[in-house]
């Protein structure tokens, strides 16, 4: 990977149905170059899979991320474990025996089993729970009937053509097109891939950044946004964790990646703590399985 990559990677994260064309007005390539990498980022085995699901937006949900520290001696055991649970669909290992779990819970009522099995199964004593932010909408569009056939049909290729997906569906590209356009336009399906950046070429860091009392998140957000765009995958913030962000950076080797927390270590921020990533597990949950039972 390099930073035509990462940047090709970050936009594929946002939206996986972008096309070759869009990449390279995006990258100031052209289309055949921009085809040729993403053909090699699959072959490398760093693009798992073309993926789509509904948002916790269109289902009511909550999206979580729990992190901690686990007691166990196998990591592998431990995802595989981990994994097995309908809500659970990456569990992500870094170093220092450190886990990052990502789940999808259909209402808050689920949140206190959640928490008890995560920490039983993955022995972490005091795991992070936290709930991801997402837009707030007060009266969510949902989704029709004919828009779960779509999703069902894109869930493990969301790159697939219209006309493929109208032959799928049985209606027309023009059709699945403006079916498609609303639920991007109102947040109602989420299209992503699957990724997972090899250690012995890539350094993939997860800082936990906390931020001093009274700081503006929104304006520290975007200002890490511009000023580590050249390795910034993304940041996460948390509804119940205030003064939180996780912030997922890459690097092309070991001393570019410390370079970046040097900088970061003169933001002022209250602390920063690094866990450099060894390797993630995509499993699937209940939300795919929904969609195999449309």
């Amino acid at each position: 990977m390099d930073e035509i990559d990462l940047i090709i990677i970050r936009k594929l994260l946002e939206n996986s149905r972008l096309t070759f064309r869009e990449l390279a007005e995006i990258t100031t390539m052209s289309v055949s170059t921009i085809h040729k990498r993403i053909q090699s980022l699959i072959e490398d085995g760093i693009i798992n899979a073309f993926i789509v699901r509904p948002t916790m937006i269109s289902l009511k949900g909550l999206w979580i991320m729990a992190s901690g520290a686990s007691s166990a001696k196998s990591m592998d055991l431990v995802s595989q474990e981990l994994g097995n649970h309908e809500n659970i669909n990456l569990v992500t290992i870094a170093s220092g025996k450190y886990l990052y779990i990502g789940a999808y819970l259909r209402n808050i009522a689920e949140l206190q089993e959640f928490t008890s099995f995560l920490t039983n199964t993955s022995q972490i004593s005091d795991p992070t729970i936290g709930i991801i932010n997402i837009p707030y909408m007060t009266t969510p569009e949902t989704l029709s009937s004919i828009d779960y056939k779509i999703l069902k049909t894109l869930n493990r290729d969301s790159r697939k053509p219209l006309t493929d997906i109208g032959e799928d569906v049985g209606i027309s590209a023009k059709t699945v097109r403006r079916r498609l356009d609303r639920m991007i336009e109102n947040r109602l399906a989420f299209f992503t891939i699957e990724w997972t950046p090899k250690s012995e070429n890539n350094f993939i860091t997860i800082f936990h950044i906390y931020l001093n009392e009274g700081t503006d998140m929104n304006s520290t957000v975007q200002h890490i946004y511009q000023k580590y765009a050249q390795n910034l995958v993304y940041c996460l913030t948390f509804s119940n964790i205030p003064n939180y962000i996780t912030m997922h950076t890459w690097a092309k080797t070991s001393i570019d990646a410390q370079k970046i927390q040097e900088e970061l270590q003169t933001e002022g921020f209250k602390d920063l703590i690094p866990r450099i990533i060894l390797y993630g597990n995509y499993y699937d949950c209940w939300v795919d399985q929904l969609l195999r039972s449309k």
